[in-house]
């Protein structure tokens, strides 16, 4: 599908000017990621779902990391990748059914599970952790991705990997109806409150 290119190219991830850009080929969607860490560049890429190659792009003279990465993504760009707009990404949800309200120890839960899940979707390729809720007997760890598929495949490995799996639902949000992909036995109605 050809997908539009976004009217801001550079966005802010996390605190971080970052440009993703995608390509859907033979082989499957390709992605290819740049952002400053100080005054240096990072280039990720590779295969959607799958950890990439890193380099690093020395410092310029004269030339700030966000004109670097403009620079860089040229190439990228002459091969036909381009920005997915938000709109067209998907959220997913880990929750937790809670006893409580939520204590302090939920809340350490949630920011584990945040960086776990920024570093095992940001390094596929997939997404990034967009935080958390804790209420109403509930914890939701919500996630911004370009595959839900893959994203909750790689999620589910993640926690499970980590021993934090069991009590876990995976959904993710269509349109305005959420659908839960794990437990595949999951029986009930999936809400955030």
């Amino acid at each position: 599908m050809e997908r539009p290119h976004a009217a801001v190219s550079l966005v802010r991830v996390l605190g971080l000017a970052m440009l993703k850009l995608y390509k859907q080929d033979r082989g499957g969607m390709r992605y290819w990621e740049a952002w400053a860490r100080g005054v240096w560049v990072v280039v990720h890429e590779g295969k959607l779902g799958e950890r990439g190659k890193v380099r690093h792009l020395e410092p310029q003279e004269g030339k700030t990391p966000e004109q670097m990465i403009a620079k860089a993504a040229e190439t990228p760009r002459s091969k036909g990748y381009s920005e997915i707009p938000m709109e067209e990404h998907y959220q997913v949800v880990v929750q937790y059914r809670l006893e409580t309200w939520g204590s302090s120890e939920d809340l350490a839960k949630a920011h584990k599970i945040e960086g776990l899940l920024n570093e095992c979707l940001g390094w596929t390729g997939n997404g990034h952790c967009d935080g958390n809720d804790i209420g109403s007997g509930s914890m939701n760890i919500y996630s911004v991705v370009v595959d839900p598929q893959l994203a909750v495949e790689t999620i589910i490995t993640e926690l499970r990997e980590q021993g934090l799996l069991e009590r876990a639902v995976v959904a993710v949000r269509y349109r305005e109806e959420y659908r839960v992909l794990y437990p595949a036995d999951f029986n009930g109605e999936f809400s955030l409150l």
